[in-house]
């Protein structure tokens, strides 16, 4: 199956660049350093430079850049087995592709090496479930992002009630504070990304997941339409438009006072204590989502397999970068991946919400590791979104998604023929 795969992912997503490739070959044969691409925002800068300095003045050298031009360039580069990058920043889906591909040196060897002199346990299991693929690890953790549970705590203590840990309380919440000034809940619904991650946590915290060991859909089993029932009857405390809802429109509508709670990005969470955005500064606070398997995403560094470098120098090299002391600096500009961290009491005390993510890191899900889910996921929010709004009953909806799904995946060679 992996193979059948992989032969149709190297078709995709490459450009037909070969002079340009032929280029940076002989480039990167005239170099000894090695060399690390990266996108640039404020938290890779500071994460690249950790690389620089953590070997001798002159061995890495980085080139940040935008992420279009970033994963052209790689996957260029990688589709004609040159050895002109090293290193390269991958986020949680291009990672998918790049490994598929067979582009990147696996590091399990590297990992077990270096696991107690790095503290490579510190890292979640769900944040190095995020960077395996078909089980192997590939990637250095540096960046991630959890969804938390956001909930107004003065109106759930004047009802009396104690902040939801299933989905059951959580439902229960959200009837009770739903009212004509404050909606009862946020749902982000609108397709295709937004509404993916909310099916995913109702899969993961009731369902039983998205697809078997064969990547045979699931999701259409009995605990899958227990699921999306539970979201459709969710968005009965939802405010009005949630179809067309994504993180913006949620996030504005916790921050004005019009909904009492929900699930959203741990990035967001700065922004309701911002004074000059925020009508509820201090009045919102988070724990993990009820029921566990909020979707994380995690971004990090991999090791061409090309390359004809040091890849254990290369490893120990990301493993500084991605070390507690450098981690506990990097926290300024992004969320840690690291437990000890996330648990720092000086970093609680400065950001109010690191606890939470604490806890939602472990108890969180990433998306299945298969290159073509978003593919899948435009496919399943539809479904949904008709189940949703009654155009649909819910296990006709999720049949059709599943038979549509295993026609694709089938087309991309997922299952033995």
């Amino acid at each position: 199956m992996i193979t059948a795969m992989n032969r149709r992912m190297v078709l995709r997503g490459v450009a037909p660049a070969l002079a340009f490739a032929a280029t940076i070959a002989g480039t990167a044969a005239a170099q000894d350093a090695i060399r690390v691409i990266s996108h640039r925002q404020p938290a890779l800068e500071y994460y690249t430079q950790q690389m620089v300095e953590a070997l001798p003045e002159g061995r890495v050298t980085t080139e940040l850049m935008p992420i279009d031009k970033e994963l052209e360039l790689a996957s260029i580069t990688m589709s004609s087995e040159s050895d002109a990058i090293d290193v390269l920043y991958l986020n949680d889906a291009s990672f998918q592709r790049f490994a598929a591909n067979g582009w990147l040196e696996p590091l399990d060897d590297l990992w077990e090496k270096y696991r107690e002199e790095y503290d490579l346990d510190d890292f979640p299991q769900s944040v190095i479930d995020s960077v395996t693929y078909d089980g192997h690890i590939y990637s250095m953790p540096i960046l991630t992002n959890t969804e938390l549970f956001f909930y107004r705590k003065d109106l759930l203590e004047e009802a009396g009630i104690e902040p939801p840990e299933t989905m059951e309380e959580y439902k229960a919440a959200a009837a009770e504070l739903d009212s004509a000034r404050t909606a009862g809940t946020i749902m982000s619904l609108k397709p295709v990304d937004a509404a993916l991650n909310e099916a995913h946590w109702y899969m993961n915290s009731i369902g039983d997941g998205w697809f078997d060991e064969e990547w045979r859909p699931i999701f259409n089993n009995a605990a899958g339409v227990e699921a999306i029932t539970k979201l459709k009857e969710m968005t009965e405390h939802a405010p009005r438009g949630f179809t067309s809802h994504a993180n913006d429109e949620s996030t504005i509508n916790l921050q004005q006072g019009l909904a009492a709670m929900g699930l959203q990005w741990f990035t967001r969470a700065a922004a309701m204590d911002d004074p000059e955005q925020s009508r509820v500064v201090d009045q919102i606070d988070w724990v993990a989502p009820p029921g566990g398997g909020a979707r994380i995403a995690n971004d990090g560094f991999a090791i061409s397999r090309f390359s004809s470098g040091d890849k254990e120098e290369m490893f120990r090299m990301m493993a500084e970068a991605a070390s507690r002391e450098s981690m506990r600096e990097g926290a300024q500009y992004a969320m840690p991946p690291r437990l000890s961290i996330l648990e720092d009491p000086a970093l609680a005390e400065q950001y109010r919400w690191y606890p939470a993510a604490r806890a939602a890191l472990e108890g969180g899900k990433a998306f299945p590791a298969m290159p073509d889910f978003l593919d899948v996921g435009e496919i399943v929010t539809r479904h949904i979104l008709r189940a949703v709004t009654g155009e649909a009953e819910v296990q006709a909806a999720l049949d059709q998604a599943a038979a549509e799904t295993e026609e694709l995946l089938a087309s991309r060679g997922y299952y033995d023929e």
